[in-house]
């Protein structure tokens, strides 16, 4: 797995809905990569002190702008 894709991937490995097939291909970045490491950690640190929003709790004005700049990247990335 190259650190792009782990970085696609980051918020499913999260979740625990990676398949097994590619967290293991993950766990084998980490092993190798420390850059990985630390930005698995940040995003581990991120959301302990954020905690976890809901889309509840982001009003309708935010979200739309949240979702545009993703489709934006998501776009550049194509």
């Amino acid at each position: 797995m190259a650190c792009r894709e782990l970085v696609e991937r980051v918020t499913d490995h999260l979740e625990g809905a990676l398949p097994i097939e590619d967290r293991a291909r993950l766990e084998a970045h980490l092993a190798t990569c420390p850059h990985c490491r630390l930005y698995l950690e940040q995003m581990h640190t991120t959301l302990r002190l954020t905690g976890r929003l809901r889309d509840a709790d982001v009003p309708t004005e935010g979200r739309e702008e949240l979702l545009r700049a993703f489709r934006r990247w998501r776009d550049e990335q194509s």
